[in-house]
């Protein structure tokens, strides 16, 4: 947990650009600190705006990799593996 990235329309909660990632690295600090006293943890995130559609960039991304239909689950295999076949399908 050194590192963070917050990406995603959720990731812009709070009145300013900071106040989420701010208060994402207070909190995930005061569980680290009980183990591990003076760990520091970096939150990554871009500006508030960018945030907003990282999760369409991303998914833009995987979705031109060639490779990427090799991933999908189909119902008929998720009924017979349930959730298990996303670690099969998805190492």
């Amino acid at each position: 947990l050194g590192n963070v990235v917050l990406a995603g329309g959720g990731a812009c909660l709070g009145p300013n650009d900071s106040s989420f990632p701010d208060r994402l690295r207070d909190e995930v600090e005061a569980i680290i600190h009980t183990h591990t006293p003076g760990w520091r943890v970096k939150v990554l995130s871009p500006d508030r705006r960018e945030r907003s559609y990282c999760s369409w960039l991303g998914g833009s991304i995987m979705a031109s990799i060639g490779m990427f239909h090799d991933f999908w689950i189909t119902r008929k295999e998720y009924d017979e593996y349930g959730p298990a076949i996303v670690n099969r399908k998805c190492p």
